[in-house]
């Protein structure tokens, strides 16, 4: 069933939106605080780029973090948002290189990671409804609502790490 449109959120670099994805699969759904040296690790990023980077996204506007040294970092609502839109990006264009294209699904996180800060709303729409609006993707691994939501199946039929 087809999705109406949300508003885009908050738009930021590559490295900001890689942050927030890894945030949110370290810290599940349930949000849990994420310590700066799983972060690091996951990012492959030294400790003190990771600090830098929390303090400047809990101090944004629009914070997209909550960030507390010594006590580890989530998502603020809008950094959820953003985080699950490229999670939605991601998850998306996997299902469509692999059935439209034919790649292999040992090709398809790579690719996927290159091209998911930079489609448009209405590029991933046209895939959504291309694809017969799937919910989830090659893995196994649901694809968030234009809301941010999970498919009703999440946890119980699928491979979704968060």
């Amino acid at each position: 069933m087809p999705h109406s449109p949300r508003p885009s959120v908050h738009k930021g670099s590559e490295s900001i939106d890689d942050y927030l994805k890894a945030i949110f699969a370290l810290g599940g759904a349930e949000g849990r605080r994420v310590g700066s040296t799983a972060l690091a690790d996951r990012l492959k990023v030294a400790p003190a780029s990771i600090t830098n980077m929390l303090q400047k996204l809990a101090a944004a506007q629009s914070p997209l973090v909550e960030y507390e040294r010594h006590r580890g970092v989530r998502l603020s609502d809008m950094g959820r948002r953003r985080a699950l839109e490229i999670v939605r990006h991601h998850r998306l264009i996997e299902t469509f290189l692999h059935r439209m294209l034919d790649y292999n699904i040992d090709e398809l996180h790579d690719e996927a990671e290159r091209l998911e800060h930079f489609i448009s709303e209405r590029f991933e729409a046209r895939i959504d409804a291309k694809l017969g609006y799937p919910d989830r993707d090659p893995h196994g691994c649901c694809i968030p609502a234009l809301d941010g939501t999970m498919p009703p199946s999440h946890r119980m039929r699928c491979n979704c790490p968060e």
